[in-house]
């Protein structure tokens, strides 16, 4: 397995900039995720990590080379689609051995290849099959298998799990996950599932409108998400949305959120000590509070240690079977609550929210950047 580093890469379509000084770097056998909604430029930068798209500007490097101008079929990769791209009038053993053939690799050498890779993905006794005799699960096990029986240096994955049923798309990424371990193989896989992303990563690329939002691991962007965009694609469900000003009270900085529309009407104070950056520059300014779902909770008693304890009203249950999911009205405000189904609630209930504000997030109003 090899290393890949990508630096200020960029690419043009004609006038068209989709990718935009991107530099990321990815140690070997490290799980690399490229998140990000369609036509956020996700499988762009990857085929051009697979030499299928040619790079603009800036550098990619895998291993010790620099592949800006290496064919594809020279960069030692292998590339998994979401089609699969099997071929249609050949067994499951020819497809998974049609690489190692057309490299001339001895068939015997090739035979214990496609059978140690067969048994690996528990496919061995599908080896007789065409493809059109398979479920897709299976398909996308021989399309697995026609990449790992090449063991490359890097293997890219484009999207690879989209045209399953959820159980298989579960099944899949355990595999997946396994295979990795197995193998500590280097991957660059492309999702724009964020489930996908943060069950599988060992860093995550989340891209928009082709310039990397945030690098990071799964825990860090969903603890500390650079921005508004980030914090709402990560979590489900997403993060709660609070308009605030700040201002501090009794050397505490607190965070007034209005109850109504009248500037001067009631507000609501949570308090922000303990926040893990500094706020002093923010005193007397707008911001915005993200609370995610599960960091609010039912009590029946005030709670200490960096939790505020505010009433609201319930507006909507959704009861998920493990969690239910309550809607509750502050006010002019609308905030989402993960429960424990064993609480019982309905509509219109009185419900005392506890929010652990250790785990709050603090935007700036006018960048929706972190403070």
């Amino acid at each position: 397995m090899a290393s890949l580093s990508i630096r200020n890469a960029v690419k043009r379509f004609g006038a068209v900039e989709v990718i935009k000084n991107v530099s990321l770097d990815l140690n070997d056998g490290e799980f690399l995720v490229l998140l990000g909604a369609s036509g956020c430029g996700k499988s762009t930068l990857l085929n051009m990590i697979a030499g299928l798209e040619n790079i603009t500007e800036g550098e990619i490097r895998i291993g010790d080379r620099v592949v800006n101008d290496v064919h594809p079929k020279d960069r030692d990769i292998a590339m998994v689609f979401q089609s699969y791209a099997l071929y249609p009038n050949m067994t499951v053993e020819k497809n998974i051995a049609f690489g190692l053939e057309m490299r001339g690799i001895p068939k015997e050498e090739r035979n214990k290849l496609v059978s140690e890779v067969a048994t690996m993905l528990q496919i061995d006794h599908l080896l007789d099959r065409k493809p059109a005799q398979l479920s897709g699960g299976q398909r996308q096990r021989v399309a697995m298998g026609r990449a790992l029986v090449r063991r490359p240096e890097i293997f890219l994955f484009d999207e690879p799990l989209s045209n399953l049923d959820a159980k298989l798309r579960l099944e899949m990424r355990t595999e997946i996950k396994r295979l990795h371990k197995e193998l500590n193989a280097t991957i660059v896989y492309v999702t724009h599932d964020q489930i996908e992303a943060m069950t599988l990563a060992d860093r995550i690329a989340i891209l928009k409108d082709g310039i990397v939002q945030q690098y990071a691991t799964p825990a860090e962007i969903y603890n500390k998400p650079t921005n508004v965009f980030i914090a709402s694609l990560v979590g489900s469900p997403p993060m709660n949305f609070l308009n605030a000003r700040l201002e501090t009270v009794d050397d505490d900085v607190v965070a007034h959120v209005p109850l109504t529309k009248d500037p001067d009407g009631q507000k609501l104070d949570l308090s922000l000590k303990g926040y893990d950056s500094d706020l002093s520059a923010y005193i007397g300014k707008e911001v915005i509070i993200g609370i995610r779902p599960e960091n609010i909770s039912y009590t029946e008693e005030p709670v200490k240690d960096g939790h505020e304890v505010v009433q609201g009203e319930v507006d909507v249950v959704e009861p998920t079977g493990a969690d239910t999911l309550c809607h509750i009205k502050w006010g002019i405000n609308s905030v989402l609550a993960r429960i424990n189904n064993r609480i019982d609630v309905a509509i219109g209930d009185k419900f005392n929210c506890a929010i652990d504000m250790k785990r709050t997030n603090v935007f700036d109003k006018k960048t929706e950047t972190r403070i």
